[in-house]
């Protein structure tokens, strides 16, 4: 049988994970959002709890990031794998804090306008991202990549 959680609100009931389709609108694109949440089988309260309220807030921001025309956080992560970049490698190439590329492939946290312009131009050209490994002089720190013969993921 599965070990299910107590309910936080009755102390009595078990809780399950749910998922529901939320209308979300955003600069006036709508959207069916799928939220997470625990419902109380006694009770039946429903609630999000921390786990939930991190999940949520990603897809959130995911569809925000959608909306701004900015990179979603699996794109950003499919272009540093396209470099065969670890993101602390990322980071210090591209700038924005030693956990930046954690947060944005993560959709904790959407990248700069400025970020984004840049993370598009080194995905359309390789010889963009050679200039900038030479540029902050990190060439021994990729050693192995021959860099103008990547692959483009335009």
């Amino acid at each position: 049988m599965e070990n299910k959680a107590l309910c936080e609100i009755c102390g009595e009931g078990h809780v399950t994970a749910q998922t529901r389709a939320v209308e979300t609108e955003y600069k006036g694109a709508k959207a069916l959002l799928p939220m997470h949440y625990q419902q109380c089988d006694t009770c039946t309260s429903d609630y999000a709890g921390m786990a939930e309220s991190k999940l949520n807030k990603r897809i959130v921001l995911a569809f925000r990031k959608r909306i701004d025309g900015l990179l979603t956080g699996e794109e950003i992560t499919t272009l540093r794998k396209q470099y065969k970049l670890t993101q602390a490698q990322a980071a210090r190439l591209f700038g924005g804090g030693p956990v930046a590329f954690s947060k944005y492939e993560n959709d904790d946290v959407a990248q700069s306008e400025a970020m984004d312009t840049l993370l598009r131009l080194v995905r359309r050209s390789p010889a963009a991202f050679a200039a900038l490994v030479e540029e902050k002089g990190m060439q021994e720190d990729l050693t192995g990549a021959t860099f103008t013969q990547r692959s483009c993921l335009c």
